[in-house]
């Protein structure tokens, strides 16, 4: 298992010259800003570009999260021009494959990450991010201060439900895994935040470990896997449900990164936490991925504001990266 910092939208030299001074090997970019306004997919001059900027800091590229989201919501939502996209998406694939890139990760979620606050109190001072979701209809999504999200954005869309996002899914990823097979580059599916069956009036997929069986069983390809946000499944269920994916998937090889972060209080209504002051262990976590054969990557994921800190959260990072790789050196011991 390797501990990598990441997490980042934009380019910051700082960050990636603090992720290798403390000992990072490898770097995480989730949507990086790498294309043109004019562009469909990212090139190779592109992707290529991204991979040296982070090996001159003498980091690996060890994954990229989502694409712009320009490039795939028609095949989210099922809409005219979806095969085009899905063509564009296949380019992506190869070309990562191409420049060495080796993961791309992905979400099924029309109304994105949710929350009703980034400013929850915390501990003196410093601050998290919250969902109740008594009042999410009320309260504009705090990560983009709005309630638009795709459906909004095509006011004659009938609002997709369950089973139109898993007809979605099923079409775009039996048409993208042999091309990502072809590239040796896995393709892996964010769990929607949080895992709620309907939000903003908007159907979720995703959101339970059986969801994540069927996606399997659709799949059925070593190309597919989970981006195992251990976060979300602790808001379903705490410890247990992350134990549950932990020794269903780990030990098939389906779990291909992992984010460590955790919560306090329950699906439908948490706050966001440090590692180690919520719902599950993670030492107990730490040890039962290694046990069930988990050698890839982890890295935190939204972390507390302290006081003083960057908007990346160098601070609050560094605590954390500290933490998990202390856990993992006292377990291979």
């Amino acid at each position: 298992m390797k501990v990598i910092l990441g997490a980042i939208k934009e380019f910051n030299d700082d960050a990636l010259i603090m992720a290798r001074q403390l000992g990072s090997e490898g770097f995480h970019f989730n949507t990086p800003p790498i294309a043109t306004s004019d562009e469909n997919y990212w090139t190779v001059t592109a992707l290529k570009w991204l991979r040296e900027y982070t090996e001159k800091f003498e980091l690996k590229l060890e994954m990229i999260e989502n694409v712009p989201i320009r490039f795939y919501d028609k095949i989210l939502l099922g809409l005219p021009g979806r095969d085009e996209q899905i063509e564009n998406y296949i380019k992506t694939i190869h070309n990562m494959g191409e420049v060495g890139i080796p993961i791309l990760g992905h979400h099924f979620c029309p109304t994105w990450a949710w929350r009703t606050s980034i400013t929850h109190p915390y501990r003196l001072g410093a601050t998290v991010s919250a969902y109740n979701h008594a009042l999410h209809d009320d309260i504009p999504n705090a990560y983009t201060q709005s309630k638009d999200h795709m459906v909004r954005q095509n006011p004659d869309l009938v609002p997709p439900t369950q089973e139109d996002l898993w007809n979605n899914f099923t079409y775009f990823i039996k048409a993208v895994l042999p091309e990502a097979e072809r590239a040796g580059v896995k393709l892996i599916t964010h769990p929607s935040d949080p895992p709620i069956a309907k939000v903003a009036g908007v159907s979720r997929i995703f959101i339970c470990p059986d969801d994540y069986r069927k996606a399997d069983k659709i799949t059925n390809s070593d190309a597919w896997g989970i981006n195992f946000c251990m976060g979300t499944f602790s808001q379903l269920g705490g410890e247990e449900t992350v134990m549950e994916m932990i020794e269903e998937f780990a030990p098939k090889g389906k779990i291909h990164m992992v984010h460590f972060r955790d919560v306090q209080g329950t699906v439908e209504n948490f706050s966001e936490c440090f590692v180690g002051e919520g719902r599950y262990d993670p030492a107990r976590i730490m040890k039962a991925l290694m046990d069930n054969g988990y050698d890839g990557i982890m890295l935190d994921d939204h972390v507390p504001f302290i006081t003083g800190d960057t908007r990346w959260g160098h601070t609050a990072r560094a605590y954390t990266f500290g933490y998990l790789r202390g856990l993992v050196r006292a377990l291979e011991k």
